[in-house]
């Protein structure tokens, strides 16, 4: 009997993987805030007896890192890369490199918190707490990691800024890694030219379409009527889920939140998330078969008829 059986008899598995110690990863070019970034691992870090290790682009913020905090620094040219040869527990990055943090959760096979200004570690689950921020700020949600690996990119800019400790020691370990290929291929220099529609978040006037709109001859007639208006043309999720629209003009707390003086509803039944973002329109009209239409509630004048048909009429008038 080894220690494989002894394992299996206890219910375990021996061949897991362990990931330990808080690691930062601060690549060539970091942006300011790699010291309070640092120093808010060495606080976590000591609160679990760890060890903080910083993945570093060169030998001048390797020395910057132990400065403030780390006890070892590593230097690669590939931060993911070489993370996944190490097993980290916690991994900690700056605001701004949310992309990043994801594509490493995703190989890590970890969970991940975005844009927290607020990071705690249960010394008993292990679990990483923080916050993230939703409706532009205004709200936050309480998340809690409890994945083997956890990810975080932390928000620090309006955190103190720690003090240097030019006596502290650590080890700079250098990795012979090669760097990543580039995944961007340079095209050439672009010519910018105005996007084809404002922002909805700009719109006096909006026409806005759902799927209750009467299917393809109303979305056409609903499109000539913006037209005719000098309006913008959006619509609700269901009009996304359908082609009609893209994200940019999809109207709901999850996509756009809109005030414009006039909005014109056709064919949106107006779910909770799509009403909240119509609530600083100053004026309202919701056209739809259903009575009992919850778009109803919110609108100013509610119009129960098949929306093609109120659509053509208001063609007809303004010809």
């Amino acid at each position: 009997m080894d220690l494989a059986d002894l394992s299996a008899l206890l219910g375990e598995d021996a061949s897991a993987v362990e990931h330990r110690d808080i690691w930062t990863v601060v690549p060539a070019g970091s942006p300011t805030g790699t010291p309070t970034l640092m120093a808010e691992a060495r606080r976590l870090a000591d609160g679990l007896g760890c060890y903080v290790h910083a993945v570093v682009g060169d030998a001048a913020q390797a020395a910057e890192a132990i400065t403030f905090g780390a006890d070892r620094a590593h230097v690669t040219l590939d931060a993911t890369a070489y993370l996944m040869t190490q097993h980290p527990e916690y991994v900690l990055l700056l605001g701004g490199q949310e992309t990043a943090a994801a594509q490493l959760a995703q190989r890590l096979g970890a969970g991940l918190i975005t844009g927290t200004r607020t990071l705690e570690i249960d010394p008993d689950t292990r679990a990483l707490r923080g916050t993230h921020a939703v409706y532009g700020g205004d709200y936050a949600l309480d998340l809690e990691v409890t994945t083997q690996a956890k990810v975080a990119t932390v928000d620090v800019t309006e955190w103190p800024a720690p003090y240097a400790d030019p006596g502290r020691t650590g080890k700079v370990i250098t990795s012979d890694l090669a760097a990543p290929e580039a995944v961007l291929v340079p095209l050439g220099a672009a010519t910018p030219s105005p996007p084809a529609w404002p922002p909805l978040s700009k719109a006096r006037t909006i026409v806005a379409v759902g799927r209750g709109v009467g299917g393809e001859a109303g979305l056409a007639l609903a499109q000539a009527l913006a037209e005719k208006l000098g309006a913008e043309f959006a619509g609700d999720r269901s009009a996304r889920d359908s082609g009609w629209v893209d994200a940019a003009h999809e109207v709901g707390v999850t996509g756009q939140e809109v005030a414009p003086n006039l909005y014109l509803a056709f064919g949106i039944l107006g779910d909770t998330i799509h009403n909240a973002a119509i609530s600083r329109a100053r004026r309202v009209l919701a056209v739809h078969v259903n009575p009992e239409a919850p778009i109803f509630k919110v609108a100013d004048v509610a119009v129960v008829a098949e929306p093609a048909a109120v659509i053509a009429a208001l063609l007809s008038q303004a010809a």
